[in-house]
């Protein structure tokens, strides 16, 4: 009977010690929908890729690892709420096995892009820039087994596609930074 209760006693210490309080970004996305302050904008590759038959296979194969693209925006209204949103989305990318690829820009304005997985197999790429006078955006791009060099290449088939490519579903999220 005493062996039965202490392992019980161990199956829930074990159970408790695992729960995470930490918010998932995920969690925050989700938190932050909730509150108009924010403008959120969910978009399938679909919606921003260039024709697939103006794209090399090298491309197409890119933009099929790429699932979907999440945008949330923060307009400055409010500075007290604009650092304590900042904060936390600090803390989640630090805790929550991002790690920092790149940092960029001054003390007013900057950007760090994080990934999460592998270097070869990158199941989700966060951008999180911030202007201490316009608000944030920060950027989610899901996929499967995504590298570094294909975002790289994303970025670029974006940029040289971007004639063809439908921009009003962004308005909302730019004016952020207008």
């Amino acid at each position: 009977m005493k062996l039965f209760k202490f392992s019980l006693l161990f199956v829930v210490v074990a159970t408790l010690m695992s729960c995470n309080n930490q918010q998932s970004l995920q969690e925050y996305y989700i938190d932050s929908k909730e509150n108009e302050d924010f403008i959120m904008v969910d978009l399938p590759t679909s919606l921003i890729s260039p024709k697939s038959e103006t794209l090399s296979p090298e491309q197409k194969k890119v933009i099929a690892s790429v699932k979907k693209i999440n945008l949330l925006a923060y307009s400055l209204k409010d500075t007290a709420f604009y650092t304590s949103e900042t904060g936390k989305v600090k803390a989640i990318l630090k805790g929550d096995h991002y790690d920092e690829l790149m940092k960029l820009g001054s003390t007013e304005q900057r950007m760090r892009i994080f990934i999460k997985g592998d270097e070869d197999a990158i199941d989700e790429v966060v951008v999180f820039a911030q202007d201490n006078n316009k608000g944030f955006v920060l950027a989610r791009v899901l996929g499967d087994d995504m590298n570094v060099a294909d975002m790289v290449r994303f970025a670029e088939t974006m940029d040289t596609s971007s004639a063809g490519l439908n921009t009003g579903q962004f308005e909302g999220i730019m004016d952020v930074f207008n």
